[in-house]
């Protein structure tokens, strides 16, 4: 499950993924529109300067090469606008 720490980490696991691929399959939701579902399903509260970085916690890395990243990204823009696109390794 999706987890924001307390240094503005967004942690996103696999069932985050699989979860955001069947809202696109099953309902034809667009990607920002399921992780902003996703977002609100879980809790996880996303404001301005919240978000410092992205942390991608995968078995299988990937869904990473499929594009992800970018679309993860555009999705935490649309709700903190001063996030500047970093991603932790």
């Amino acid at each position: 499950m999706m987890q924001l720490t307390e240094h503005g980490v967004l942690q996103i696991v696999d069932e985050d993924i699989s979860s955001l691929y069947c809202y696109y399959d099953r309902d034809g939701m667009g990607y920002d529109d399921s992780f902003l579902f996703e977002l609100q399903l879980q809790n996880v509260p996303l404001t301005p300067g919240s978000v410092s970085a992205i942390q991608f916690v995968l078995e299988d890395e990937s869904p990473l090469r499929e594009g992800i990243i970018e679309d993860v990204q555009t999705a935490i823009r649309s709700v903190d606008t001063q996030y500047d696109g970093s991603i932790v390794k």
